[in-house]
């Protein structure tokens, strides 16, 4: 893996102030996923507990047994109408569903049923000391405790925006659940019933009296009506019209009749006054068209032909002729007697029509006046007559919701009919042991999660590369992979060291990640770092096993390495490496020994071990300036680098001797261990010796971490890399 190089360092203020990293992490659900992994024991801790506890508790506490009953409110309209005519109808709406529910949960209800089943005794319902007293007032209180509990544990819903109501009731005992839940419903409907008859019989009398009342006030009314109408004489007819004005049609018909005939007559008359001035009375019509003269004109005819004959035989004298002329003088007097006659006729004939149509015109002028003052008097009559109608009417109106109300009273029908009657149930519906597992499946897994993040931000230690060039300010170099049991086997199935694991299988991941570090400090300071510090912070973070397997990999690509093992008071290295010296850096730093007496060829060509013979506590430098640097510069022609495993940072004040002397230092960090304020404080003490740090390695990575191959791309490269 190759080294990452930082674009900007960080210049902090303090290395001791840890607020500078607040807000410095990116947050991603990439990020909440890996913390997840790192932390997925915390989380299934944190899970099984929380399972555990409710599960425990589910089975801890007592169970309850719900059984339902399911009611059909029927919607009924008001019993009675009242006495002054006015009531409702409708369905039943949602306020008047509301208002049911509230009376099934009503104390009135709660006491029936507590009564009909005694349950002011019940142990379940009832504390000892109220059940066990003696008196009225004791019994009263052991009802009303026994009421409270019985609507705690009582719940009433509508189902579905219907007319259907279910009664749930919870009881330890599935059998007295079942048992009160039915008589919940049984009182409620036997108390509707209840108030419908006693509501029924309370309005049936009621409505007997205003019957009466009423009997009275339409017969009062009615007998009004009748004495006004004889009093102002105002008669009506079969159609109920007043005798007034059934005449006035017929007569105004008449008046019309005689006024015609009238003008008629007169007209007749005019015309024949008219000609008699004008041409005599031979000239008018009327005795034109008379039979009468029509005879009389053909006797004198008749006789002037006589007269004629006679005439001319006999003279003037003869008794014929005198006789012919005397009746043709008769016919001609008897003609205007006709004449005369006709004329009269017509005048009387006018004279009697102007009479009849003047005396008809009297008459409906008389006819008229009484309908004026037959109409003052009927508004009054009307009034009166409106007023009995009403009286009447609401008689009727009351006398058919009487009947009615009586027969509801003698039905007696609920507004509610039990549809579904409670059963014993075998499952208890609290606890609900299943939901509470699942319940407590989820609230663990979120108490989980939040137990790793608050764990994950307390201990703020460094988990990638971003950690340790944006908080750390630092080089990243690689990532070492953690070995598992099986990768610290050797050919034999014996357990190795790490260091081993590079000559068994140099090909691996773990191979790998040093072949990048031994490139970032070939590139360190131009190529110049020759002697190389390998410093941790606190110890059990895989820096002696590091510089081992660094050194080794560095002779296996061609270069001659020396490996000083600095940790004077717990040198690793010859365990590791599996030797036994009988002298080693003491010795030298002392005079006592050579160079060449003290190192030792490793089994891999071109590494050499300047190791501890044994653990030294002295309270002397034993890391003096002039000695290090002098044995220093005596090993720098004879090796290509010099690596020197050192004690941890804050623990042993050498490891920063040894750093001075260095030409540049690579901080080993175990990977999720160390905390960042602990790498801050050595750092702070590195870099206030003016120590060149190459960079840091973070060690012990888990091979599925961010810090390896990127989450997904680790598995491969774990695949990849020779296991």
């Amino acid at each position: 893996m190759n080294a990452v190089t930082l674009a900007t360092p960080l210049t902090p203020v303090s290395r001791f102030d840890q607020s500078r990293h607040v807000g410095r992490r990116s947050v991603s659900f990439g990020a909440l996923g890996q913390v997840l992994r790192w932390r997925w024991k915390l989380v299934a801790g944190v899970l099984a507990l929380t399972m555990l506890l409710v599960v425990g508790a589910s089975f801890a506490i007592p169970p309850r047994y719900q059984s339902t009953a399911r009611l059909r409110i029927t919607p009924n309209r008001p019993l009675v109408v009242a006495p002054d005519g006015e009531g409702g109808s409708g369905p039943l709406d949602q306020s008047l569903l509301s208002t049911e529910i509230a009376t099934i949960r009503s104390r009135d209800i709660a006491r029936r049923v507590v009564l009909a089943n005694h349950l002011q005794h019940d142990p379940e319902f009832v504390a000892a000391r109220l059940r066990n007293g003696k008196g009225e007032l004791a019994e009263a209180r052991a009802v009303e405790a026994a009421i409270s509990t019985l609507l705690d544990r009582l719940a009433v819903d509508q189902q579905e925006k219907s007319y259907i109501l279910a009664i749930g009731f919870q009881s330890r005992d599935p059998v007295k659940a079942a048992r009160i839940a039915n008589s919940f419903a049984e009182s409620y409907i036997n108390s509707t019933a209840d108030v419908m008859m006693s509501t029924a019989a309370r309005q049936a009398d009621e409505g007997q009296a205003a019957l009466q009342r009423l009997s009275r006030q339409a017969e009062v009314a009615a007998a009004d009506v009748a004495q006004y109408r004889a009093a102002t004489g105002i008669v009506q007819g079969a159609n109920g019209a007043t005798v007034n004005d059934q005449q006035i049609a017929p007569l105004t018909t008449q008046v019309a009749t005689a006024e015609a005939q009238a003008a008629a007559a007169r007209s007749n008359l005019e015309t024949a006054e008219k000609q008699v001035a004008s041409a005599g009375p031979d000239a008018v019509s009327a005795v034109l068209s008379s039979n009468v003269i029509a005879d009389l004109r053909r006797q004198r005819t008749a006789a002037e032909a006589d007269r004629s004959q006679l005439a001319s035989r006999y003279g003037p004298l003869f008794p014929a002729l005198i006789e012919a002329n005397e009746r043709i003088a008769a016919l001609d007097r008897q003609i205007r007697e006709e004449q005369n006659r006709i004329i009269e006729g017509l005048r009387s004939e006018a004279r009697a029509a102007t009479a009849q149509a003047a005396s008809l015109r009297g008459q409906l002028g008389s006819l008229k006046g009484e309908i004026a003052a037959n109409n003052s008097s009927a508004v009054k009559a009307e009034s009166l007559q409106r007023s009995a109608d009403a009286a009447t009417g609401a008689y009727n109106h009351l006398a058919s919701s009487v009947q009615q109300t009586a027969q509801v009273e003698q039905s007696s029908q609920p507004q509610a009919r039990l549809i579904e009657q409670a059963v014993v149930t075998s499952l208890p519906a609290f606890p609900n042991r299943p939901a509470m597992a699942a319940t407590s499946v989820l609230a663990g897994l979120v108490l989980g999660v939040i137990a790793a993040m608050v764990t994950e931000t307390m201990q703020g230690t460094v988990r990638n590369a971003d950690d340790v060039e944006v908080l750390l300010g630092l080089r990243f170099l690689a990532s070492v992979p953690r070995l598992g049991r099986k990768q610290l086997r050797g050919e034999g199935g014996e357990r190795c060291s790490p260091a081993d694991t590079l000559i068994l299988r140099p090909m691996s991941a773990y191979a790998e990640a040093y072949r990048a570090i031994r490139s970032s400090i070939r590139r360190a300071e131009g190529g110049t770092a020759r002697v190389v510090a390998l410093c941790s912070t606190v110890p059990g973070e895989g820096k002696t096993s590091s510089s081992l397997t660094l050194a080794r990999v560095m002779a296996m690509a061609g270069e001659r390495v020396l490996l000083i093992d600095g940790d004077v008071r717990r040198p690793s290295i010859k365990r590791l490496a599996n030797l036994h010296p009988e002298c080693g850096l003491i010795e030298v730093l002392n005079g006592e020994v050579d160079l060449a007496q003290a190192i030792i060829e490793d089994h891999v060509a071109g590494c050499c071990i300047l190791p501890v013979a044994k653990s030294t506590f002295s309270p002397t430098d034993l890391f003096n300036p002039a000695r290090m640097r002098s044995m220093l510069e005596q090993l720098r022609p004879h090796y290509d680098h010099i690596l020197i495993d050192t004690p941890p940072v804050l623990g042993v004040t050498d490891a920063r001797s040894i750093a001075k002397l260095s030409d540049g230092v690579v901080l080993m960090i175990k990977w999720g261990g160390t905390p960042i304020a602990a790498v801050d404080a050595a750092l702070a003490g590195l870099e206030h010796d003016n120590v060149p740090i190459i960079g840091a390695v973070l060690t012990m990575v888990n091979p599925r971490a961010e810090a390896v191959g990127a989450l997904y791309y680790s598995r491969r490269y774990v695949a990849y890399y020779d296991r």
